[in-house]
């Protein structure tokens, strides 16, 4: 099921440290998991990523992205490594998906995937995880804002906060402004090129001004500068 890298037009494209901040997991980890560890210990990459590695950096598509959010949960949930990846290797199968952490069936089903996958890997840590289900809840609560396509089945936008998109098909997956198209890191810099004027970006932007504030909170609550 794994996969070389891939042109990633139409299917979002982000660096592992964009991929890290969105999905709030430490940006080592997130590399590790599509590179391997740096002290090349380990059983190497466990996501393989859609895009190209780009000197010691990967582009990862948005799919990929959804996949670290999830993984990122369940480890943060109490679920190993060693059984996430098991987990991911074990549902690509049984979902026939290349990328499995991001299926509407996790979603809709996600319980009792999770629940059965588990219970194929066995092992009496994750068995007490699963007792108290500590881990379906933090997914739910993320997937809650992740729409599928129907056709596909597959994650096609992230409502990431309130009033902002992550679509892979619009502007390259970055983040925007609900349906605009227009980006946070855009709005961001005219609010802050314009003395903190947040009617007046809403007007030279053609958004409401509820809209500006959503994308310069967002930008705040991410901490970091990005390209635009």
């Amino acid at each position: 099921m794994r996969r070389s890298g891939s042109p990633l037009r139409g299917r979002g494209a982000y660096s592992l440290s964009e991929a890290a901040r969105y999905a709030s997991v430490h940006p080592n980890t997130v590399r590790s998991w599509f590179l391997g560890r740096s002290d090349g210990k380990g059983r190497g990459p466990i996501l393989s990523g859609d895009g190209a590695v780009v000197g010691s950096d990967r582009a990862i598509s948005f799919l990929d992205l959804i996949e670290v959010a999830v993984a990122g949960r369940l480890r943060s949930s109490g679920v190993t490594m060693g059984t996430v990846r098991q987990a991911h290797d074990l549902l690509q199968r049984e979902l026939q998906a290349t990328h499995p952490f991001a299926h509407s069936d996790i979603y809709t089903d996600g319980q009792r995937i999770f629940t059965n996958a588990f219970d194929t890997l066995g092992g009496e840590r994750l068995h007490d995880v699963i007792s108290r289900q500590q881990y379906f809840p933090r997914i739910r609560e993320l997937l809650d804002h992740v729409v599928y396509n129907d056709e596909t089945g597959m994650a096609s936008r992230w409502r990431i906060a309130e009033g902002v998109h992550l679509d892979p098909a619009v502007s390259h997956g970055k983040p925007v402004v609900g349906d605009t198209g227009v980006t946070t890191y855009v709005v961001s810099q005219m609010y802050r090129a314009n003395q903190q004027d947040s009617r007046l970006v809403a007007d030279l932007l053609h958004l409401a001004e509820k809209d500006v504030i959503n994308a310069v909170r967002f930008e705040e609550d991410l901490g970091w500068s990005r390209a635009a």
